[in-house]
């Protein structure tokens, strides 16, 4: 699927681009009146090109269109843009939705504060309240799925039982992240209120640390979309990692075969490879964009949400524009000097 529309996460910025279009204009061509004024003090335009080696009468129009150009640019970087890519769902169809939380130990890390755990909660709670029409359940996941909320159709509900989500609601012998098994427990929860009308999804909402072999982890994706179910993944937590600590009350580091401590980090390679798998998409949803972007992906036709669409790095491409655009206008502002005859000397 193609790009969609390029939107904006601060778009109240973009009132920026012709405030400062409006402002350069107006100080390139006072800066033209000045030097107009100062041609005609040397005695005119042909005698200040001699003088400065520069055409002091005439308007700097490509210094004006460099300068416009790289305010511009750097104005709309500045309001956050990013485009909408890869798959999405038909706004005008109902959604029957099974969202799995990650409740594994290393959901615990503290990459993402309070931590990735309480920022999946947190996206729960917003995804709840832009699909106030929609069907939706609730399941959570370590070494092995359960069921919290069969389908219903009410969001409320949804959010009531992810609150109180801790890791320590999975026993110490399941810890672990089995994402095969949890899709496939995902399919059995849909299949009890199936709706033909409703598009069918499920969203994992995890770090992508698991520790199954891929080739499991993908057949179960393509199982679910040869049965007419997206997948879709939601990646919390950050490449860096952190470190992880045991659930006792007093922590302690959680430390691996080689007595090093364990650092667990986002494997967003492994979730963007089951949305692949599922005919779904993926979004890192540690951030406001990304979150931005999910609500967009399930946002009913006729209800308000943030805009869709998936940070591709458009702001730093308009940045790394304005660069050279400055870089240019500096050397037009530094022409070469002429160098005047000594005094007591003769010009050849």
């Amino acid at each position: 699927m193609g790009a969609g529309p390029v939107t904006f996460s601060r778009p109240e910025l973009l009132a920026l681009v012709p405030i400062v279009v409006l402002v350069l204009t107006l100080a390139l061509a006072g800066q033209a009146r000045r030097h107009l004024k100062l041609a005609q003090a040397f005695g005119g335009a042909a005698a200040a090109r001699r003088l400065t080696s520069r055409d002091l009468s005439s308007f700097p129009r490509r210094r004006l269109a460099c300068l416009i150009g790289a305010g511009a640019a750097m104005s709309l970087a500045a309001a956050g843009p990013y485009i909408d890519l890869g798959a999405s769902l038909d706004p005008t169809q109902p959604v029957d939705l099974v969202i799995a939380v990650d409740l594994s130990l290393s959901m615990t890390a503290a990459d993402v504060r309070p931590s990735r755990l309480e920022r999946a909660k947190f996206v729960i709670q917003e995804l709840t309240e832009s699909m106030p029409e929609e069907r939706l359940g609730l399941a959570v996941f370590a070494d092995w799925p359960y069921s919290v909320l069969p389908m219903t159709d009410d969001p409320a509900l949804v959010r009531f039982f992810a609150e109180p989500l801790t890791p320590e609601l999975i026993v110490e012998r399941d810890q672990g992240t089995s994402l095969a098994l949890v899709i496939t427990h995902a399919l059995e929860m849909l299949g009890t209120r199936r709706r033909p009308e409703a598009q069918q999804v499920i969203l994992l909402i995890t770090d992508g640390e698991g520790h199954e072999n891929e080739t499991q982890i993908l057949d179960a994706a393509v199982a679910a979309a040869e049965a007419g179910v997206r997948v879709w993944t939601a990646g919390v937590g950050t490449s860096g990692g952190s470190q992880l600590a045991t659930l006792d009350p007093d922590p302690l580091p959680v430390l691996g075969d080689d007595g090093e401590p364990v650092v667990s980090r986002l494997n967003d390679g492994l979730l963007r490879r089951i949305a692949s798998a599922g005919e779904g998409g993926y979004r890192n949803v540690s951030g406001g964009t990304g979150l931005r972007s999910l609500l967009g992906v399930f946002r009913r036709a006729g209800t308000e949400s943030a805009p869709g669409g998936e940070a591709v790095g458009v702001a730093l491409w308009l940045v790394l524009l304005a660069i050279p655009l400055l870089f240019v206008e500096a050397r037009m502002d530094a022409p070469g000097i002429v160098e005047l005859p000594r005094l007591g000397e003769q010009k050849e």
